[in-house]
């Protein structure tokens, strides 16, 4: 669900660079975008917490998933007021987020010394 939801913000990006060199049809794109991305932010609380039960996600990453979810929200609503100085930025932290979260389920856990876990 992760890597989707990095697409997807990637892909955001891209219309969003497309749009502003002034094309007019990437617009569209970003719209439909923007809302599966909220679609799938959803969907990822679901997935994180339930995980949670499993001790396989934490409750950092469900909080973190909660919060992402809310900035995406209101990304949705800074793009149609066009309240620019808000939208891009927090378009930018969602997606050094959604980016970090990814990068951190993949990153291979390392024992501590001393836990007993040592190779």
């Amino acid at each position: 669900m992760l890597v989707v939801h990095s697409l997807a913000v990637f892909a955001q990006s891209v219309f969003a660079g497309q749009f502003l060199s002034g094309l007019d049809a990437p617009v569209k794109f970003h719209e439909w975008t923007g809302w599966a991305i909220l679609a799938i932010s959803a969907i990822q609380i679901v997935v994180t917490a339930a995980l949670l039960r499993s001790r396989i996600s934490s409750l950092w990453f469900v909080l973190g998933s909660v919060l992402l979810f809310l900035a995406e929200g209101l990304q949705i609503g800074t793009g149609y007021g066009r309240f620019l100085n808000v939208h891009i930025p927090l378009g930018v932290i969602a997606f050094g987020v959604v980016s970090w979260q990814t990068i951190s389920v993949f990153l291979k856990r390392v024992p501590s010394v001393g836990s007993g876990n040592e190779i």
